[in-house]
């Protein structure tokens, strides 16, 4: 997951924001003023100490000589207003700035005027010309948008600024927990509420965040569960099916016992009787090796049939394996063709799973594929590789025959090769089946 898409990280940007909108909006508000008066902008407190020393270097009391002083001081602050009064309360004004002024001075009149142009934003500073307090007063006065006391008055429109952009960041932040409170409310929904299954329906997601990455999880937990609930439903269907078959060849080889036990019972020292003897005899056999399929079976399963794997030549292990089954091929009536190469091919297997895995091929081969007497036994070279074959004749393995049982052999086979890594592979059509096995060497 992207740190960007990460509710964590949307979560401390608005908090960053909250705390660094407070300086930000002020300074965004005055930087016009400041880039464009930049260079005019005086401090109050050093313009008034300003004032009042030229004030007290005033020695005489002459129109000249303070005139020329306070010019030079307007040359410096061009945007600013002076004027003197002297001791008579007469008006004096620099450049001839005389305009609203009172006809004479007194105090109340000073203290009228400086109120008045307080109210007006012009910041006013006076002084009293030289050490006497008679010899007059001077005025300097210049908007307080030229001074620092812009940055300290109170602003309506920067207040209104503020305050909007407060309240947006409060309705961001509830829409935000909010959205995040709805989101988890429809997953919780989404979690109670279950389908025609049994199984809740998935949600959609929209954003890749933490609560986008729990949906995900939930959908695939939700698709674990339907393929699940489809696994235990073909399992089952595959059981019952499996069960059915199983009790076909139990009861398929019991009822010829039962029909030859009656025969038997009849008339013992018939020949007919010595006959179906040995057709009893067999199919006890076929049952005996059919529990003990079932049995291995029930083990591999179960994980509890031990295997013991250790390096083995398989072509010496064919080659015992066709040497005791031969003869019960050649009483079968199946011409039985071998090859095998001169040489030694190892393989990392369990001898008694390997051997286990051939009889129950050979078996197959026997019960099935009868019709077609014959079955072939070598090795073949396939994609560079040697492969070990077991071939028939029959009808196929699509053929449907009454025959034709559980397939417990073949389960054994596959739960045998796939724990031993050996890949198994199977050819069939109607002119026979061909069964190859190759150990992959690239699994462990």
């Amino acid at each position: 997951m992207k740190y960007r898409k990460s509710l964590v990280t949307k979560y401390v940007f608005l908090i960053l924001t909250s705390l660094l909108m407070w300086p930000i909006l002020p300074a965004i508000y005055y930087s016009p003023d400041l880039l464009v008066k930049q260079g005019s902008i005086y401090d109050a407190e050093e313009l008034e100490k300003m004032w009042k020393q030229a004030a007290k270097q005033l020695l005489s009391v002459n129109d000249s000589t303070v005139n020329e002083k306070l010019e030079k001081i307007q040359a410096h602050y061009p945007k600013a207003k002076l004027f003197w009064v002297d001791q008579l309360g007469k008006t004096h004004g620099i450049n001839g700035y005389v305009t609203d002024m009172p006809s004479h001075w007194t105090p109340t009149n000073l203290i009228h005027y400086i109120d008045r142009k307080k109210q007006q934003g012009i910041y006013t500073v006076t002084a009293t010309i030289g050490k006497s307090d008679r010899e007059g007063f001077m005025v300097f006065q210049i908007p307080n948008t030229f001074t620092t006391l812009a940055f300290g008055t109170e602003n309506f429109l920067l207040t209104i600024i503020t305050f909007i952009a407060g309240v947006s960041l409060v309705v961001i932040s509830l829409l935000f927990f909010f959205g995040i409170r709805k989101r988890l409310v429809h997953l919780q929904i989404a979690m109670s509420h279950t389908g025609e299954n049994g199984i809740p329906d998935e949600v959609s997601i929209h954003n890749g965040d933490e609560i986008g990455q729990l949906e995900k999880a939930f959908n695939r937990m939700i698709n674990q569960l339907k393929n699940s609930r489809d696994r235990e439903k073909e399992e089952e269907n595959l059981r019952k099916q499996w069960i059915a078959n199983v009790s076909h060849d139990l009861r398929t080889p019991l009822t010829i016992i039962r029909q030859h036990a009656h025969t038997v019972q009849r008339n013992p020292s018939s020949p007919k009787a010595t006959k179906s003897m040995e057709i009893i005899n067999n199919k006890i056999n076929n049952l005996g090796k059919l529990l003990e399929n079932l049995l291995t079976y029930t083990l591999l399963t179960s994980g509890k049939h031990p295997l013991k794997i250790k390096t083995i030549d398989v072509i010496e292990e064919v080659r015992h394996t066709i040497a005791e089954w031969y003869p019960i091929l050649e009483k079968e009536d199946f011409q039985v063709h071998v090859n095998l190469p001169d040489q030694t091919l190892n393989w990392n297997v369990d001898p008694l799973w390997l051997r286990c895995i051939f009889e129950n091929l050979l078996q197959n081969v026997i019960r099935y594929a009868k019709s077609g007497h014959y079955a072939g036994i070598g090795f073949v070279e396939r994609d560079g590789s040697l492969y070990l074959f077991i071939k028939d004749k029959g009808q196929g393995m699509e053929h449907i025959s009454e025959t034709k049982g559980a397939g417990i052999g073949l389960s054994i086979v596959s739960l045998m090769t796939k724990e031993m890594n050996i890949d198994w592979e199977i050819s069939s059509c109607s002119n026979g089946t061909i069964h190859y096995l190759k150990k992959n060497l690239n699994k462990i």
